[in-house]
């Protein structure tokens, strides 16, 4: 990677953003561009007025990251409506990770909905980063969720890029077909049956998925789970501490309508650690069964 774009509302949470962005500049050795996006529509005269002001602040932040961790940092004002011109700035910059701030809403994912994170994560060809843990540490533990997805692997490979020393533990929810049904003492031998098929399949997905990636994920660190995914994520997270979860997107044309699947919209809007979301890179890529949605 050699191109951080981060986007801020100049707030706490963009400010947390900030800083984020700049530990993985520094660490990738990559330069970091600074975008803040001002409304359209005010008089000529307003309109200089406050574009000058809020480039000198946007400038004062970038010469602190410069100082601070020996970055090569540009500051960036644009015009517009937010996501549309964080979009724009991702091609004309050759961003190669985006990193935004979190706005929590807990137990609120409606209030998430339209937000800029969500208009820019459904429509955003390139990794993302939600940043919400105010911290200059390197991630020292990293959690990928997987569907066994071409998206999937490649969240696992841009999250060890990111932070290549952190433990790394991959998760595979998988559940039961026709467990509803399958109750009672006289059908407790089928049930159990499902459940071994399922998980051999899940384990058989496991090795196709980390096919030519084994040495990077131990053993130990491969877990399967019989549970609706964002249970399955949640849990795991309240199991061992992790500093980011990574899981991939499925690509849908920009400007899509689709809106983000209820997983990753929960986790986004209610981030329990900092998120990475990784679209596939060639195209829009149809999930399979089971996908995290």
């Amino acid at each position: 990677m050699e191109r951080i774009l981060v986007a801020t509302d100049m707030t706490d949470e963009g400010d947390v953003a900030l800083r984020r962005a700049a530990v993985l500049a520094q660490g990738l050795g990559a330069e970091l561009v600074l975008l803040h996006v001002m409304q359209d529509g005010l008089p000529d005269d307003l309109h200089a007025m406050f574009e000058k002001a809020l480039m000198a602040r946007l400038e004062g932040k970038a010469i602190d990251l410069r100082e601070r961790f020996g970055l090569n940092v540009a500051a960036r004002i644009g015009v517009g409506t937010d996501w549309m011109v964080i979009l724009d700035r991702i091609e004309a910059e050759g961003t190669d990770l985006l990193v935004m701030g979190a706005h929590r809403h807990p137990g609120l994912i409606d209030l998430f909905r339209g937000t800029t994170v969500e208009r820019v994560a459904k429509a955003c060809s390139i990794p993302l980063l939600v940043a919400c843990d105010d911290n200059d540490r390197p991630y020292r533990s990293v959690l990928v969720a997987t569907d066994f997805s071409l998206a999937a692997r490649e969240a696992l490979t841009t999250a060890q890029h990111l932070a290549p020393k952190a433990r790394a533990r991959v998760l595979h929810a998988f559940t039961v077909p026709f467990r509803q049904v399958l109750r009672g003492t006289a059908r407790r031998d089928v049930m159990e049956g499902e459940r071994h098929r399922a998980k051999d399949e899940a384990e058989a997905g496991m090795a196709a998925f980390l096919g030519g990636l084994e040495d990077r994920v131990g053993e130990s660190d491969r877990i399967f789970v019989e549970e609706e995914p964002s249970a399955a994520i949640r849990h795991q997270l309240e199991h061992a501490p992790t500093d980011l979860l990574a899981f991939g997107t499925h690509s849908r044309p920009r400007l899509s309508e689709a809106l983000l699947g209820s997983v990753a919209r929960g986790l986004m809007a209610d981030p329990p650690c900092d998120i990475l979301a990784v679209p596939p890179s060639t195209g829009v890529e149809n999930p399979p069964k089971g996908a995290i949605r």
